[in-house]
């Protein structure tokens, strides 16, 4: 397992972008056009945007962040889209996404001047392109929806989506010779039917048409129906605590300020410790435990202490995200303190890890690991994986890979 770095994400800032005014076009039915989408998906900085997203338990800018996250990558992994650019000076936004396969995900920096700006930023650059602008906060959004919204929509000029009320808007597209202009706002939906959109009909239960801005409207949604990243805070708020269930022989918890004599001993121990730059002193070690439970409140995941039926210290395993290249993956980590080696525990609690992220939603799950640390690589092994030689040799570590 590898600390955590930051994850830097070059934003360009595009010059001023003239609105179209509005009129009152009529629909026009198109034959063959392209289907290689440019998505553009406006997002706030987590900070400042949804004011009205109170869910107890949940720190609310880490909520409005993995519902971001989680319409960014169901945008990515959609048929017959080739880009997605996200629009935001949030760059950490986009963090922890795309996961492969996926088309490639850009970020233009927000140029001020509201949502609609915003969005004719993110067009800019795509004009001779069939584009679409999805807010960024369709938190059940499945790909295969917007996959049939898309592929409707290619047999006009333009198209919209509206939201669960019908009022506003999710989604709206231009084929690829047709000017951009949007109204998101109020009442965008009979705006952008002026502007001569042809509505597509989805079913109002559908997740493209759920945006998210208040708590009623992602209890509505449930657990079970929005994407991995917020299902993640979901659940952690619903148990109030963020750990898999226990397995045969271990409990894991989440970490607390009293482990500081087990971690220390753990994260100091020069054989643990082998594969890292050098073992940590206990002020890292408290470092350790603050950074674990910063990522609980923030992800709704993170390394956590293993304990045996009789409560002896064990080690630590976990999810954590993780930079690898220009993106943070989700990997599988696991230490375990020298007298028990050998005995089986790391594999059987990251197998519990695994499982856990699975049955979140989650695609993808790593393992980051030392080229010569092959006692690590046999435990991702026993997990599932499998060593990832293309991103073994961009990376240069170990890369065990497996689709969950």
């Amino acid at each position: 397992m590898h600390a955590p770095q930051p994850v830097g994400i070059q934003a360009e800032r595009p010059g001023a972008v003239d609105a179209v005014a509005e009129s009152d076009a009529q629909p026009e039915f198109r034959q063959g056009a392209a289907d290689d989408w440019v998505v553009v998906v406006p997002v706030k900085p987590a900070a400042a945007g949804k004011s009205r997203l109170t869910v107890a338990g949940i720190d609310r800018t880490a909520l409005a962040r993995a519902i971001a996250r989680d319409t960014i990558d169901a945008a990515a992994q959609t048929p017959g889209v080739a880009h997605v650019v996200v629009v935001t000076d949030d760059t950490d936004a986009v963090a922890t996404v795309p996961s492969a396969p996926a088309a490639p995900v850009t970020v233009v920096a927000d140029p001020g001047g509201g949502l609609n700006a915003a969005i004719a930023a993110g067009m800019a650059a795509h004009t001779h392109r069939a584009r679409a602008a999805l807010l960024g906060d369709v938190a059940g959004l499945r790909p295969e929806e917007l996959a049939a919204a898309l592929r409707d929509a290619r047999a006009f000029d333009r198209a919209v989506v509206p939201d669960a009320e019908g009022t506003g808007s999710t989604l709206l597209t231009a084929a690829e010779d047709v000017e951009w202009a949007s109204r998101f706002g109020p009442d965008s939906f009979e705006r952008h039917r002026r502007l001569g959109a042809t509505a597509l009909e989805f079913d109002a239960a559908s997740g493209l048409r759920r945006d998210i801005d208040t708590a009623a409207q992602l209890d509505e949604l449930g657990e079970q129906t929005v994407g991995p990243r917020t299902a993640t805070l979901l659940r952690a708020a619903r148990r109030g605590d963020t750990a898999p269930a226990p397995t045969a022989r271990l409990r894991l918890r989440e970490m607390r300020a009293d482990d500081l004599e087990d971690m220390a001993a753990l994260l100091g121990d020069p054989e643990v410790m082998r594969y890292y730059p050098a073992p940590r002193t206990r002020a890292q070690a408290a470092e350790w435990i603050a950074r674990s439970r910063q990522r609980y409140a923030a992800d709704g995941l993170g390394l956590w202490v293993m304990e045996d039926a009789t409560g002896r210290f064990v080690g630590d395993c976990g999810l954590t995200w993780q930079p690898l290249g220009d993106r943070r993956v989700l990997e599988v980590g696991y230490h375990v303190t020298p007298p028990l080696q050998g005995l089986g525990y790391a594999a059987e609690a990251a197998t519990a890890c695994r499982d856990l992220a699975r049955s979140l939603g989650f695609g993808v799950l790593r393992a980051l690991v030392h080229p010569d640390n092959a006692a690590s690589a046999r435990v991702a092994q026993k997990v599932g994986m499998h060593r990832d030689a293309a991103e073994s040799a961009a990376a240069g570590i170990t890369v065990m890979r497996m689709a969950l």
